[in-house]
């Protein structure tokens, strides 16, 4: 539900002040039973995440990837996403561009080979939403096999995959 300022009031408590200077006004009880929808759900908030224990000691311990996209613009090549990942150690940045979300397992195979041979070390943890580019067979079969650990963040909670949405 959308609440606009037509929604707006004042506090339960006030009105019975306005009662006695406004005329006109139904009687309104002292003890209310709470608050109203509106005012409970602009209230809410998030507690905040606690800070993560599983940070990288080194290079490739734990890789950020998330897909950003389709772009209401296209490139002059066609391209309308863009996958990122991100080292967490160092905050290195690879980008690759994308005309079709089904493309992603190809460029994280490209990605993973690239990175490990450049730095002669094995890529340790893949962190990334729960997207269903990410979330394939094809991704989970190659994580098995290769050793590689697998975080998905939990749906509609970018806090947890936050080094890379704030990238994005």
């Amino acid at each position: 539900m959308n609440y606009g300022i037509e929604d707006a009031h004042i506090h339960y408590r006030a009105l019975p002040i306005i009662r006695k200077v406004a005329a006109g006004l139904p009687e309104i009880k002292e003890n209310h039973e709470g608050i109203c929808k509106g005012c409970a759900k602009g209230k809410n908030v998030k507690n905040p995440f606690p800070s993560s224990d599983n940070k990288a000691k080194g290079i490739l311990d734990i890789i950020h990837s998330d897909v950003c996209g389709p772009m209401s613009v296209s490139s002059h090549s066609k391209y309308v996403y863009y996958d990122s990942f991100i080292d967490d150690y160092s905050r290195k940045t690879w980008i690759y561009f994308l005309k079709y979300k089904d493309e992603v397992f190809g460029k994280f195979k490209e990605f993973k080979a690239l990175i490990e041979n450049h730095f002669e070390k094995k890529m340790k943890t893949l962190r990334s939403n729960n997207g269903g580019e990410f979330t394939l067979g094809e991704f989970n079969d190659l994580s098995t096999s290769l050793g590689n650990k697998r975080e998905l963040s939990p749906p509609y909670n970018l806090q947890h995959n936050s080094i890379v949405e704030r990238k994005n």
